[in-house]
């Protein structure tokens, strides 16, 4: 966290460079980009032998970005002669925005992110998102270049004793803004908290350590479910010794539910020679009796199949990775599906035209994305809003899901992260994706929950705190008593990737000027 704030001088160094040294720089600066990407995200190989495809990929792509930096970075500071310590900053954001939204968004291991354990530096992101830490920590970066060179320049002692706070100021004063900005919304949030004055549910969260594979068979699904339920009933026993207080809901992670949820399209009734009444009432059973056995609400990651019309064979199965939640009469009162799919681990691209490629692949077939975001109600009236795996990463589908209550007007009184991130066997995926969870939760100021086979699950309070958090590939419970009164709010919740945006723009306009010829005055000029 302390080391990012340097990192970034050599690459800012060649951007101050008049000339860039070698033959080829920018194909050394992209197979720079591509080697810091292999060894950041490692662990996309482990699920499956295939994904060794998908991480040199994934990081050839990666790896365009630091290249793309320097060069549209040199075109602001040689072309148009702007101040380094204004194009460094606003470039790196722009593109840190773009990682974020092409092919789906990528953005884990941002400069950002190194801050996820230093509330004091992230509070800004309820401001600009998680954008506008990347932008400090550049900003800063660059600054720290400048003195240097200023400082190495200035041999004189009496200019370096006169110009030594000047010096000091722009490097120390955006920190300290940023920490000034951090005190006041840390006493903000007490007054808030101290007003709502109100007490939440208890809620478990459930961690097994399942390891995560393609095969199925139906005994290591009923162990699955087997280990759950036990630890799920430990959770409900341990908060009875330590208070004498009942868990209101216990949440299982991703797929940790392993009868498959079948329902009908509403006004469809599916021919019964093709479909037996038991398919669609045998998962509502089977928590209903899970509810009946731990004695209260549960939320549970499942897989979903909702049978709807279809013109060619009269129907047809549409399958989600979905959660649901089961109040303490076993009714189910709320299901939410994913939204945002990963590619190659839950849909083959092209594969709606090319159906082949699933036949590639240990994938039997595609899940579909979720029509919207969900906002789940439990008895106390304590409003959840889902999400699951991959979709903490990707800062605008969290904003536009939690906007999507009655147009904002509704407030969730916690976020909840259903993951199963044992596919990734205790690297640092865990860390990253935690770290992910984080910003997501400074930037709606909503508390934050995390219920993940293997690891990390996490209780992450609405100023990027957290509280409690699992040790990794281990079972674990964790029973978080959830603070109620809603979402502070925020501007970034209010306005998205405004700033961001503003360094897109900038950086197309870069990149425009690049393609432009620039005209030589002749000799006689």
């Amino acid at each position: 966290h302390w080391l990012v704030w340097i990192a970034p001088v050599p690459w800012l160094t060649l951007i101050r460079d008049e000339t860039l040294p070698g033959r080829r720089p920018y194909r050394s600066l992209w197979l720079a980009g591509i080697i810091f990407w292999l060894l950041a995200v490692h662990w996309i190989r482990l699920p499956h032998p295939l994904n060794y495809l998908a991480w040199v990929a994934l990081a050839t792509y990666l790896g365009v970005y630091l290249p793309t930096f320097v060069f549209l970075s040199r075109v602001g500071v040689h072309r148009f002669k702007l101040p380094l310590v204004l194009v460094a900053p606003v470039v790196w954001t722009g593109l840190d925005w773009l990682r974020g939204h092409l092919l789906t968004g990528f953005l884990m291991a941002s400069l950002a992110h190194t801050q996820y354990r230093v509330p004091m530096m992230i509070q800004l992101a309820d401001v600009a998102g998680e954008y506008g830490v990347t932008f400090l920590i550049m900003f800063v970066a660059a600054n720290i270049l400048e003195v240097t060179i200023a400082l190495r320049q200035n041999h004189s002692l009496k200019s370096l004793i006169v110009r030594a706070p000047v010096y000091f100021i722009r490097i120390t004063l955006p920190l300290v803004l940023a920490v000034y900005y951090s005190t006041f919304i840390s006493a903000q949030d007490m007054i808030r908290t101290s007003d709502a004055g109100q007490t939440g549910p208890r809620i478990a969260l459930i961690q097994g350590n399942t390891p995560a594979d393609w095969k199925s068979d139906a005994e290591r699904q009923q162990s699955i479910m087997q280990e759950y339920l036990q630890l799920s009933l430990d959770a409900v026993r341990e908060s009875k010794e330590r208070d004498n207080r009942e868990v209101d809901l216990v949440v299982w992670p991703e797929t940790a539910f392993r009868q498959t949820l079948i329902t009908a399209e509403e006004g469809f009734t599916p021919p019964p020679e093709r479909v037996h009444e038991s398919m669609l009432t045998v998962a509502q059973k089977d928590l209903a009796e899970l509810v009946r056995q731990v004695g209260c609400a549960v939320l549970v990651g499942l897989d979903r199949v909702v049978i709807v019309p279809s013109d060619a064979e009269g129907m047809s199965y549409h399958s989600y990775n979905g959660a649901a939640l089961v109040d303490s009469t076993g009714n189910i009162t709320a299901t939410y599906d994913k939204m945002h799919r990963v590619p190659f681990g839950e849909y083959i691209p092209f594969a709606e035209w090319l159906p082949v490629l699933y036949k590639l692949t240990p994938l039997t077939g595609g899940i579909m994305s979720g029509a919207g975001a969900s906002v789940m109600e439990l008895q106390d009236e304590t409003l959840l809003s889902p999400n699951i795996c991959y979709e903490t990463v990707v800062p605008h589908l969290i904003r536009r899901q939690w906007n999507q209550f009655a147009g904002g007007s509704v407030r969730p009184d916690a976020l909840i992260n259903l993951t199963n991130d044992a596919w990734f066997w205790g690297s640092s995926e865990l860390d990253m994706h935690l770290a992910c969870g984080v910003f997501r939760a400074v930037e709606t100021r909503t508390p934050l929950l995390i219920a993940a086979n293997g690891g990390l699950s996490a209780h992450v309070d609405q100023m990027g705190i957290i509280r409690q958090v699992t040790p990794r590939q281990e079972t674990a419970t964790l029973l978080v008593d959830l603070e109620k009164g809603g979402s502070m709010g925020s501007i970034y919740m209010a306005y998205g990737d405004w700033f961001a945006g503003l360094c897109v723009v900038c950086c197309v306009i870069l990149a425009i000027a690049a393609t432009q010829r620039v005209t030589r005055p002749s000799s006689g000029a």
